[in-house]
């Protein structure tokens, strides 16, 4: 791969981005126009294309999901449905392996590489960039775009670069540290496009941090719910991990975009049920059972056989009172409270961690200023795809799905256009 200072003068077609959507929009731009080797361009800021691809899926690249068709599972336009029909995960998963990688179905229908490792993504990708003739210009870090009537000019510091069409792949704002900046909202906004707010998802939900102090690292499957003035916003089930000063865990993360979504509701609550199975007065009974009528077992003692130690202490404390967890249960009250409190078991919402600690932006330039194959409407011979756009999904691959399906929709659309 070639770095800025030996940057091309022309190209038919440039990628601004070698993120997941802006390198599946340079192979599919590459594939279907015959172009000669050199006429598809990617740009990208950092020395390398795909860095945070890399980190995606824990390092594994949770890369779709065998449910990646459901549009419940993905927020912000609904429109983004035309795209998500025109390639579902079948037809996605025959694309890799057509470009060589061979992939495995885990739990929740998350689709990763066989390998286990997001690195042989990114060198299958690599490879059928070199293989389809598509030109990489890294440290290329494009600051502007400029209209005219052939076509863009995009300048950076390494250079300028004159193309017929443009595909901006060039990421949110989430893990800046990857090159996602936000820069190519400044980008799409200068050539016309609006901008939906934008705020982090897929992220740990900050709480009071004395109430989770004593509970750093217990990790406790639950029923998750975001409550916001006295109503329930939205749930999720999975395990819920206590961390520093917030709760995490993927549950909590697909909870994390309703606060940005309510413009951070100062009523804002985490609900968690921690015995969804059971109905309250169930749990009652199952708890008074286990009591054995032992009048000098205390909650805490009592809970050990039901919760982690650490959450039956602090659960006792919210439900009973410090005072009340150090004697034994004897009244019928005190089981009934526990019970509740252990069915909704609630957590002040202080906001979110920020852009460095999100994986998703949510939020970005709504569908409707694009046509169905995401062509600006505002500025022809432009096409935008990723996450630009204001469409997240959930964890397990959905996000990623939604990066490929854009990318090949936008840069097929650009090359054919040509």
């Amino acid at each position: 791969m070639r770095k800025g200072s030996d940057c091309v003068q022309q190209a038919a077609l440039a990628v601004v981005g070698g993120g997941a959507s802006g390198l599946a929009a340079a192979l599919a731009a590459s594939r279907r126009a015959g172009f000669r080797p050199g006429s598809v361009v990617l740009l990208e800021k950092n020395p390398r294309v795909g860095k945070k691809l890399l980190l995606t899926g824990n390092g594994r690249c949770n890369l779709t999901n065998r449910n990646a068709g459901d549009r419940a599972r993905y927020h912000g336009d609904t429109e983004a449905r035309a795209v998500l029909d025109r390639f579902p995960p079948e037809q996605i998963l025959r694309l890799f392996q057509k470009a060589g990688l061979l992939c495995r179905e885990l739990d929740g229908g998350r689709i990763y590489p066989y390998s286990l490792q997001a690195s042989s993504v990114l060198n299958i990708l690599r490879r059928n960039l070199d293989r389809s003739g598509v030109r990489v210009l890294c440290d290329f870090d494009v600051n502007r775009i400029e209209k005219s009537k052939d076509g863009f000019r995009l300048s950076s510091p390494a250079g300028a670069l004159f193309a017929r069409r443009v595909v901006l792949a060039a990421g949110g704002s989430a893990c800046p540290r990857t090159g996602s900046d936000g820069g190519g909202f400044s980008l799409a906004g200068k050539l016309g496009h609006t901008l939906r707010p934008v705020y982090p998802s897929l992220v740990q939900v900050k709480t009071d941090p004395a109430r989770v102090r004593s509970l750093k690292g217990v990790r406790c499957p639950a029923l998750v719910s975001f409550r916001a003035g006295g109503k329930t916003v939205r749930t999720a089930t999975g395990e819920v991990q206590f961390a520093d000063g917030a709760l995490s865990g993927i549950c909590v993360f697909e909870l994390s975009r309703c606060f940005g979504e309510l413009h951070a509701p100062k009523d804002a609550e985490i609900v968690l049920d921690l015995f969804p199975e059971y109905e309250t007065e169930q749990l009652i009974e199952l708890l008074r059972t286990a009591a054995c009528g032992e009048t000098g077992i205390s909650a805490p003692q009592l809970l050990e056989g039901f919760l982690p130690k650490a959450l039956g202490a602090e659960l006792s404390k919210y439900a009973l009172g410090v005072t009340q967890t150090k004697t034994g249960l004897r009244k019928t009250e005190e089981f009934q409270k526990l019970a509740r409190a252990a069915k909704e078991y609630r957590f002040p919402v202080r906001g979110t961690f920020s852009w460095d600690r999100a994986q998703v932006t949510a939020g970005g330039v709504p569908l409707s200023e694009l046509t169905e194959n995401l062509e600006s409407k505002k500025c022809r011979g432009l096409y935008l795809c990723g996450e630009l756009l204001d469409v997240d999904g959930d964890c397990g691959g959905f996000n990623l799905h939604w990066a490929w399906a854009s990318g090949l929709t936008a840069g097929k659309a650009a090359a054919e256009s040509l």
